[in-house]
């Protein structure tokens, strides 16, 4: 038998998918994926697969259950089908992609999950591996900044803190499971273990955030984009997401408005290239040091996102429209992390440091 020695990559669709590819060296391009470097990295246009709860089953879960195992048995799996909804038959493209990525699977060693980095990403991952039900070595690379370091470590090591991320996944699926039977409303849940019940763990956790400007989320963009540029939701919407995948901001696709300490670390390096940017680099050369007041000052998990900051990439090639939204999110980050007065006057008296760059 011959050793498989590809690594295939799958995420949400073609704009991921090129960045991801241009990172990794997977250069050659071919129809549904790109191939190189030992890697193919291909997309799904989106959720490929629905899922659909199975009615009339006994939902039980006790300690010790593998969610994933869970979520296969409790629904059941086919390609999307928009004829319910819209009359449609099933798209030949979806046919096609859907093909691709069998095939690029077949002959895969590792399949890395680089879907969205939310919990609808997982799923929409979770769904096609037991539609396929192909089995593989399977990593998730959480990419909520499309920087080419952070691509390359997440697709050769998967994410930072594996029993984390699994714990957090864990919880997310029973609530999704929750809700998927209270929808149903034909059986009541049996726990069997009160030490499974995610309600004391589950990812609901409130933030404890130091009042004051914040950084945008996926609202508050789209407001800020209506009032500032008269952009309604769908080019703002389209837009975003175009920025995150020439990896300009970090994925925008959120409600959360503050960040953890490691994307605090890194905007302590990356807030210096917005000195350079035309229309607010003035306004970033002032400050000098950051605010920690949008920091989670909880153990809140990274894996349910955090709000909308910078990357440290220097843009070069935006559209108009681009470059006004991605502008729009520059002038937000600059004020989200300038000291506010009473941070100042806590810092000079115990530091003696001036919020503004020496000149």
């Amino acid at each position: 038998m011959t050793e498989k020695t590809l690594v295939t990559v799958v995420t949400s669709n073609r704009f991921m998918a090129e960045t991801i590819a241009r990172a990794i060296d997977a250069n050659t391009e071919h129809e549904g994926y790109y191939h190189g470097n030992g890697y193919a990295v291909t997309w799904t246009n989106g959720e490929i697969i629905e899922a659909e709860y199975k009615h009339g089953e006994k939902f039980v879960m006790n300690s010790g259950q593998d969610m994933r195992q869970m979520y296969a048995h409790h629904f059941n799996f086919r390609m999307r089908n928009y004829d319910a909804l819209l009359g449609w038959e099933k798209s030949k493209a979806d046919e096609a992609q859907l093909s691709i990525i069998k095939a690029l699977w077949a002959k895969s060693s590792a399949v890395v999950n680089a879907m969205e980095p939310t919990f609808e990403g997982e799923l929409a991952f979770l769904n096609l591996y037991w539609y396929l039900r192909m089995p593989v070595t399977v990593r998730r690379a959480w990419l909520s900044r499309l920087r080419k370091p952070i691509i390359i470590r997440g697709v050769e090591n998967g994410v930072y803190s594996p029993d984390k991320h699994e714990k957090w996944l864990a919880g997310e699926l029973v609530n999704f499971f929750l809700k998927a039977d209270a929808v149903a409303g034909e059986n009541a849940l049996d726990i069997e273990s009160a030490e499974n019940n995610p309600t004391d763990e589950g990812s609901d956790v409130e933030l404890n955030i130091v009042k004051g400007q914040t950084l945008h989320n996926m609202v508050t963009l789209w407001m800020d984009a209506t009032m500032e540029l008269g952009y309604d939701f769908e080019p703002t919407f389209l837009i975003a997401h175009k920025l995150y995948a020439k990896g300009l901001i970090s994925y925008p696709y959120l409600y959360q408005n503050g960040i953890p300490g490691n994307v605090y670390d890194s905007m302590r390096r990356d807030f210096r290239v917005l000195e350079h940017n035309a229309q607010y680099g003035h306004m970033a050369k002032e400050v000098g040091w950051l605010s920690t007041r949008n920091t989670f000052q909880n153990s809140e998990t990274p894996y349910n996102g955090h709000g909308i900051v910078t990357t440290g990439l220097h843009p070069t090639d935006l559209s108009r429209d681009e470059e006004r939204l991605y502008n729009l999110i520059v002038k937000r980050v600059i004020e989200a992390f300038t000291p506010d007065e009473n941070e100042c006057q806590k810092k000079s008296r115990r530091k003696r440091k001036s919020c503004k760059k020496a000149g």
